[in-house]
């Protein structure tokens, strides 16, 4: 029986996916002699361990402002009319903003987000937005 390339990777991601649920929402066995009680039911999600893009300010409208992961601040405001080219290397991330956040060009900034978009540039999604002094 031949299995086609598609039907390989569906089951994969299909067993995968599964196996990750599981794992992620079946709790751990507890210590019969333990409350249940005692014990807090967390999301695999809010688990997860977020790992921070770190980078500088160099585009800010009224919806997003635009992340470059660079080593030096002038490094990112030259990408600032262009920042296509950083798209292309996974060093941009476009974030929300609200209305009460000021944020300014060339700012660097640590984003952590639960999630991020599968756009070229990514869109994080419920960003933690942490200011770092230079």
């Amino acid at each position: 029986m031949l299995f086609s390339k598609n039907k390989v990777i569906t089951a994969v991601t299909t067993l995968t996916l599964g196996f990750g649920f599981t794992m992620g929402v079946t709790p751990a066995l507890a210590d019969s002699n333990q409350s249940s009680l005692q014990h807090t039911s967390i999301s695999s999600v809010e688990k997860e361990e977020q790992q921070p893009f770190t980078g500088y300010v160099i585009s800010i409208d009224n919806i997003y402002m635009v992340v470059a992961n660079t080593s030096t601040k002038e490094e990112a405001l030259s990408y600032k009319d262009n920042w296509w080219d950083l798209a292309s290397q996974n060093k941009i991330l476009r974030v929300p903003v609200s209305t009460g956040d000021h944020y300014v060009l060339g700012e660097k900034l640590n984003v952590f987000a639960k999630a991020w978009t599968l756009s070229i540039p990514p869109i994080a999604i419920a960003p933690t937005i942490e200011k770092i002094a230079d």
